[in-house]
């Protein structure tokens, strides 16, 4: 067996508690990308693998807020630390709006918090994953890499580096396959594939919602804030809201978008909408579909999934599910 098969035999066989493994592997895989391979063995710091670790678990959480292990109250440290970063990060910019890592300038923002979190998680890694990460069936799988328990550092055959950066495709796509997979065992969230695959390009793809406009007019033209009950003011342009948030549905449905002030939604950010705010959208939704087949509006496939969604509860049911 190669190298190559060693590695996607880890990556497909490997024992889990929660998704360090297969951060470890895109690191180390995204890292040989980067190498130039100039001497016969390199050396890979596990300060270098801290850093791309933390951006995986920064994109997972700030924008799908991604469960990495089987018990909520208790997560990962290495992902409780990216939480507290980006509590840090939020406080110090004043923005709950979620950004893509790169673009968040975090390292300068946060720079004695940023560091703090490289030491703890390189301690995490030597601790947790390094020598874990290459044993299959409680037995240590040879010629991977080589690595000292409580070193800084691991090395591997430039060569192995190589056959990482000349097959990255095939091995990123088992990756994000399997994290995935772990990821369904771990969240009652839908489209646990889309959201991490997402998370490899540079921009979060969201859809105008202008479109949504000629329903939500139906039952509510005076534009009236879902969020605080305000008129919105004619000179503002009206922003469109998910009451269930985005990062859990990765969805725009009708039955969950509502006018509000731009200040009120971007101050809510992903938050969890409580009971009370679900029975006034179940409500909404009623007189919404009655005032569309009122006003004679075509039928589509948003005013089917409108009624669709009332008759099967799904509301209630994501409300629900996005708790857990």
């Amino acid at each position: 067996m190669n190298f190559l098969d060693k590695w996607l035999s880890i990556i497909r066989n490997c024992s889990y508690d929660n998704t360090y493994k297969m951060a470890w592997a895109k690191a180390i895989t995204e890292i040989a990308i980067e190498s130039d391979f100039s001497e016969e063995q390199s050396t890979i710091h596990f300060r270098e693998i801290a850093k791309k670790v933390i951006k995986y678990y920064w994109e997972q959480t700030i924008f799908f807020n991604l469960q990495q292990s089987p018990n909520p109250l208790k997560p990962p440290a290495i992902v409780s630390t990216v939480k507290g970063l980006i509590k840090d990060y939020q406080e110090k910019t004043g923005s709950l709006q979620p950004v893509k890592y790169l673009k968040s300038n975090l390292e300068t923002i946060c720079q004695n918090q940023y560091e703090r979190a490289v030491k703890r998680t390189v301690a995490d890694l030597k601790k947790d994953v390094s020598h874990r990460f290459i044993k299959l069936s409680g037995a240590a799988i040879e010629g991977v890499y080589e690595y000292e328990l409580g070193s800084d550092y691991l090395t591997i055959p430039s060569a192995n580096l190589k056959q990482l950066k000349d097959n990255s495709i095939v091995v990123f796509e088992l990756i994000n396959y399997r994290w995935a997979q772990m990821l369904e065992g771990f969240n009652h969230s839908p489209k646990i594939c889309k959201k991490v695959r997402i998370i490899e390009e540079d921009e979060i793809p969201r859809k105008p919602l202008g479109k949504f406009s000629k329903y939500l007019d139906v039952e509510n033209g005076n534009h009236i804030c879902f969020i605080c009950n305000k008129v919105i003011d004619s000179n503002e342009t009206p922003s469109i809201d998910h009451v269930v948030p985005w990062s859990y549905l990765y969805s725009d449905d009708l039955w969950n978008l509502v006018y509000a002030h731009r200040s009120c939604n971007s101050s809510k950010s992903n938050v969890i909408p409580s009971e009370s705010v679900i029975i006034d959208l179940e409500a909404r939704n009623l007189r919404l579909l009655n005032g569309i087949r009122a006003s004679g509006l075509k039928e589509d496939k948003h005013i089917s999934e409108l009624e669709f969604a009332i008759q099967n509860n799904l509301v209630r049911k994501f409300w629900i599910s996005c708790q857990g």
